[in-house]
């Protein structure tokens, strides 16, 4: 990061990109959030399915799970809608629980202890890597889902998304993805059905997710679902959070140090189904502390 030359404020855009996911907040212009359309949609050709690093388990064909979109409105969550022109009052709502669109809604889960349990037997760690740091301006370009089951990954999901829009020099310089990477990759009407496939019953809330600064991520996944018109109930937990409550005396938090201090591995920095491994590993170890 130290020999960017890009400069956005005081701040490179690459950094802002990187470190909007260790905890750093989103700058969102006002009336930005009535500029996104939907692009042009065409039909996808491939699908990526890695087997997960570390986890001793035969490659797998990822299964395709129907969504369970009934009991959505039977969901109990908090909601809070976000104001989308007052732009002071819009920051003050990215600190709140919850997060409510059209048709989609998210709610983060703090008072993690009270679903140990649950969350022993089955979580989804998802990460994303996008063009830029503001949800309703830029865009997904990689999505990484990884099922954990008793604490072991099982499955996982990923594949770049050439979602119409142009990859800025100072985003390819944090993940490493390029425009013509994007140019041959599907489509955002062909990998998010298949995407919430994956999901199973974390698109109604029943599996919970879990990522690391789970804000950032959950705010493009909540953008994009609300304008590609898909319904969703999502409740997440943020390991970020937890890593600051259940580990002390360490120089950050970010995802990094806390792999290293978990004796966790990592090939694929700053890339979606690597970076969502490794959230998936940091989540198993955390629960081993409450």
């Amino acid at each position: 990061m130290d020999a960017l030359e890009i400069m956005f404020g005081k701040r490179s855009i690459a950094d802002k990109i990187a470190e909007s996911k260790e905890g750093y907040k989103e700058e969102i212009t006002e009336g930005a959030r009535e500029k996104y359309v939907a692009d042009s949609l065409v039909k996808r050709s491939d699908k990526k399915a890695i087997v997960p690093y570390k986890t001793g388990i035969d490659k797998t064909t990822i299964k395709k799970t129907t969504t369970n979109k009934t009991d959505r409105e039977n969901a109990i969550v908090k909601k809070t809608t976000v104001n989308r022109t007052d732009r002071d009052k819009d920051k003050a709502d990215k600190g709140k629980d919850a997060v409510m669109a059209s048709g989609v809604s998210t709610m983060q889960i703090k008072s993690v202890e009270k679903i140990k349990d649950k969350l022993s037997k089955r979580y989804i760690a998802f990460d994303t890597e996008t063009t830029g740091f503001s949800a309703y301006n830029d865009r997904i370009i990689e999505l990484g889902a990884v099922l954990f089951e008793d604490g072991k990954a099982v499955k996982s999901f990923g594949s770049l998304v050439n979602a119409g829009k142009r990859v800025p020099a100072s985003a390819t310089r944090v993940n490493n993805i390029t425009n013509d990477m994007l140019a041959g990759s599907p489509k955002e009407d062909v990998v998010y059905p298949e995407f919430v496939e994956f999901l199973g019953d974390a698109i109604t809330g029943d599996t919970i997710i879990c990522a690391h600064n789970a804000s950032f991520d959950m705010r493009f996944l909540s953008a994009t679902f609300e304008r590609l018109g898909i319904d969703a109930n999502i409740k997440f937990v943020d390991t970020l959070a937890l890593c600051k409550k259940y580990v002390t005396g360490i120089c950050d938090h970010k995802q990094p140090t806390m792999a290293q201090h978990f004796n966790i591995s990592q090939q694929d920095a700053h890339r979606a189904e690597s970076d969502a491994l490794v959230c998936g590993g940091i989540m198993a170890e955390l629960l081993k502390l409450m």
